[in-house]
């Protein structure tokens, strides 16, 4: 069975996209249904179009159509006729059309259900058009389709109530914003900057500080708080040793005693020096020595203690034995004597590198040389902002330095290594607690009645002459300073008198005050006309004209 397509016509549609529709179709079989008003199919030219393009796509087309003078044009260009979808596609004919009423309605193609339709004929007869049932673009035909936007029958265009909607929804939206942006204008954003230029004069500062980490800002007893950092850093330096020296290892071995002196024991003492030539050797341990067998001819047998360890004085080989050696024990007389079965072994010499005391010297004099910047701005950084530097506090202290290996011993590699702790300290004094030092310092030299204080001076002070705390005695800093007086006047009097002014009128009220030389009203944004009556959205600032 030949598979049909149905295209609903809108009354925008022109010619060309109608005829891209056709040939855009898959299907054998081309239903066109159009709208009420024919609009662009009521043109014997474009029927014609139509056809010839539906012919070169080997389409057969079907218009739906109840019109007299659209089926008469339909007629002209050879195309299918059908009533509606139910009804059987014929081709009319044209000698059947003595009146064609242009009046008569075209078939709605939104109230026309879907049906089968048969095939028409191939000669004069019309072959049957088979138009089954099927779905266009995923929906059924047999639903009704989605209505095009009309007119009425009188020509006026029916409302878009959706495009009303999405207008009135816009307009809604621009209302608010319209309504949030006046109230941001004319109740947030307008502002007041009162620069007033007061005429000022210098007084200066000049004391002897204690300072301490512990001691309390007082001016009467000029002391200040400060504050201290340290850090502790292990610097290290390569030591090239000079020195020589005869280094090595002392013999050692056992001996035994023998007793031909006396009948009864004796006593051979730990520390007891024995000799073979000129070597000595020392006792490691207290040994007794059995009696010997005498007689009046002398001696029959010595009595023979038990081993004992013995070490060479010195270091070397010459103080190596042979087995069999035999000693002579101080201290007794030749009666006694001692000898080593196995012999003295282990002793040697050799010229070895060391440290000397000179080479750490120079060692640590060029650690002492290096430059200690990058401490002291590791120093600064731990203070952060709010604090004055006692630059002249800045010390570096070293500790006691430590060689590897140690001063008078071997070095087996080319360098020894110095190690030295040393510790950097750094004093400040908080901004905060300066500054009030020194507006009660100022006070205590003009009138605070008839005066204010604009400047305290800290920015510009001068902290020097650091000295170090001593025994007993505390550090201490030269402060100096140069503030700055003038006309007492009071921020916030000044915002509740001039809220609500005119710029000219604040002018005019601030220039009044003995000691202002001039006034700048600062307003923003540029729609504001005159001070906030909010005194927090006012701000006033100073402009210093020192006098000396």
């Amino acid at each position: 069975m030949q598979q049909k397509d149905v295209i609903y016509i809108d009354v925008e549609d022109d010619i060309t996209s109608i005829i891209g529709k056709v040939k855009a179709s898959k299907e054998d079989i081309v239903a066109i249904v159009p709208p009420k008003r024919t609009g662009v199919l009521q043109s014997a030219v474009n029927l014609r179009l139509l056809a010839r393009a539906a012919n070169n796509a080997d389409k057969k087309l079907v218009l739906v159509t109840g019109n007299q003078a659209l089926t008469h044009l339909a007629a002209n260009a050879k195309i299918h006729i059908a009533k509606n979808l139910q009804s059987k596609p014929e081709m009319v004919d044209i000698k059947s059309f003595d009146n064609v009423d242009d009046e008569e309605d075209v078939i709605d193609g939104e109230k026309l259900p879907v049906g089968d339709h048969a095939k028409l004929p191939a000669n004069d007869e019309a072959e049957e058009i088979i138009i089954p049932p099927s779905s266009v673009d995923g929906i059924d035909i047999d639903e009704k389709p989605k209505p095009a936007r009309k007119k009425s029958k009188s020509g006026i265009k029916v409302p878009d109530f959706g495009t009303f909607r999405r207008k009135a929804a816009f307009g809604a939206v621009g209302g608010i914003l319209l309504i949030v942006f006046l109230w941001w204008a004319i109740a947030i954003a307008p502002h007041a900057t009162i620069v007033i230029s007061a005429k000022t004069s210098p007084v200066a500062i000049k004391n002897q500080v204690t300072i301490g980490d512990t001691l309390q800002n007082d001016p009467t007893k000029m002391t200040l708080t400060s504050a201290t950092q340290t850090d502790k850093v292990t610097s290290t330096n390569d030591i090239t040793p000079t020195g020589t020296k005869d280094v090595g290892t002392k013999a050692t071995g056992s001996v035994v005693f023998t007793n031909c002196m006396d009948s009864g024991a004796l006593t051979v003492n730990s520390g007891t020096y024995i000799s073979n030539g000129a070597n000595n050797y020392v006792v490691q341990s207290t040994v007794v020595v059995p009696g010997g067998h005498l007689n009046s001819h002398g001696c029959v047998s010595g009595g023979v203690s038990a081993p004992v360890n013995v070490i060479a004085t010195d270091i070397g080989n010459a103080y190596n034995t042979s087995s069999g050696a035999s000693f002579t024990v101080a201290g007794f007389t030749s009666d006694m004597s001692a000898s080593s079965s196995n012999g003295l072994a282990g002793g040697d010499k050799h010229t070895a590198k060391i440290v000397s005391a000179d080479d750490v010297q120079g060692a640590l004099d060029q650690l002492k040389q290096q430059s200690t910047d990058t401490e002291k701005k590791k120093l600064q950084g731990k203070f952060g902002s709010g604090y004055k530097i006692i630059d002249d506090s800045y010390l570096a202290t070293p500790g006691t330095p430590t060689a590897t290996p140690a001063i008078g011993q071997e070095v087996t590699t080319d360098k020894a290594k110095l190690s030295l702790d040393i510790t950097y300290t750094l004093v400040a004094i908080p901004t905060a607690g300066l500054d009030d030092y020194l507006k009660t310092s100022i006070g205590k030299q003009v009138s605070t009645n008839s005066q204010r204080i604009y400047d305290s001076g800290v920015s510009s002070a001068n902290l020097s002459g650091y000295q170090a705390a001593a025994d007993k005695t505390p550090a201490s800093i030269q402060l100096v300073a140069s503030g700055q007086v003038g006309p007492k006047i009071d921020d916030n009097q000044i915002k509740d008198q001039e809220k609500g002014k005119r710029s000219g009128e604040v002018i005019g009220d601030l220039k009044a005050i003995d000691g202002v030389s001039g006034v700048d009203v600062q307003l923003s944004p540029f729609w504001v006309a005159g001070v906030p009556g909010d005194t927090s959205k006012i701000t006033v600032t100073f402009k210093l004209l020192t006098n000396g």
